[in-house]
């Protein structure tokens, strides 16, 4: 076994995703010739299990391994002394401990999403925020790393606002009738996007990531959300291109498990690089430009926006256009 793939196939609460990770990699797998041997080891979500199926996997000769995939099982990984091959993890640890040497990180967390709206949104000249977040750990993660971000660079937060289901929303909307500032930051999944964006300042940009985009193609449920500016990766964003359409779409997957097929499509083509070139990786990934750096790939997705309740790639010319 050339690449061993570590995946919670047995556990219940991430036998799909993990599953959606599995056939992404081996579609990638396949398209590149199937020259590298892949051997796919099955665990459940515990660090125990997870740590014997590494082992298993290191001591059956493998070249490089590719989980585990939770964070938890990231940072169980990355605390014991097992790490002795290069490696890719599917997460990012649950605190900041340093990784071993050869312990890569590549996933698809909100709160590099959230950092990268920030640098793009300042980039843009945006200077002023009001951060509107749905109650939840997901929400409340991608807000305070917008706003660790944004204040970084040098914006301003002028107000914070969370909301719920008994959230008083016409309330909201009077507050941001008057707000002088450049954009809202919205964190919060596409239900709860749904439920609080006819309450926002039309004329406020409003920036997310890519929290609210089902995935799907809901065009009419999504009117509301037209014009919000997010990042998405290419797989859903820009389907139609090139480096993107060599991959094919897999029966059975759709949504957010989108997402996780694309996860193993860049994973085996990061790990086919790193076998090759240790230490230097640059990819056009179908989930965003891939780099290295330090122990962590870096994954840049596409600035992208709801257009007729459709997550497009942005177009800044087109954006202009509609708004004139």
């Amino acid at each position: 076994v050339q690449l061993a793939l570590l995946l919670p196939l047995a556990s219940p609460d991430f036998a799909r995703p993990a599953e959606a990770v599995r056939q992404g990699f081996m579609a990638a797998h396949k398209h590149s010739g199937g020259k590298l041997t892949v051997g796919v080891f099955s665990t459940d979500a515990s660090s125990e299990n997870i740590l014997v199926g590494y082992d298993r996997a290191a001591r059956l000769g493998a070249s490089l391994i590719i989980g585990p995939m939770t964070r938890s099982g990231v940072s169980a990984l990355a605390a014991s002394k097992l790490v002795s091959v290069p490696t890719i993890g599917l997460n990012q640890p649950e605190d900041k401990t340093a990784l071993p040497p050869q312990f890569y990180t590549f996933g698809l967390a909100l709160e590099a999403e959230a950092q990268l709206v920030a640098r793009l949104a300042f980039a843009d000249y945006f200077k002023s925020a009001i951060l509107v977040s749905a109650k939840g750990p997901l929400a409340q993660r991608s807000r305070d790393a917008f706003a660790v971000a944004w204040k970084r660079l040098g914006g301003t937060i002028k107000a914070a606002y969370e909301f719920g289901p008994q959230t008083d929303l016409p309330a909201l909307k009077e507050v941001l009738s008057t707000a002088a500032v450049d954009m809202v930051f919205l964190a919060g999944d596409v239900e709860q996007a749904r439920a609080v964006r006819p309450f926002l300042n039309n004329s406020i940009a409003v920036f997310a990531t890519s929290q609210v985009n089902s995935g799907r193609n809901e065009p009419l449920a999504n009117v509301d959300l037209n014009g919000i500016r997010f990042v998405e990766m290419p797989w859903l964003a820009q389907p139609d291109h090139p480096a993107v359409m060599v991959y094919p779409r897999a029966e059975g997957i759709t949504g957010e498990l989108e997402r996780f097929y694309a996860l193993g499509i860049d994973a085996f083509r990061i790990a086919a690089a790193l076998l090759e070139a240790p230490r230097r990786l640059g990819l056009d990934g179908v989930t965003g430009r891939l780099t290295l750096f330090g122990n962590e790939v870096v994954r840049e997705p596409l600035q992208a926006v709801f257009r007729n309740g459709v997550g497009v790639a942005f177009d800044r010319d087109a954006q202009s256009e509609g708004t004139r």
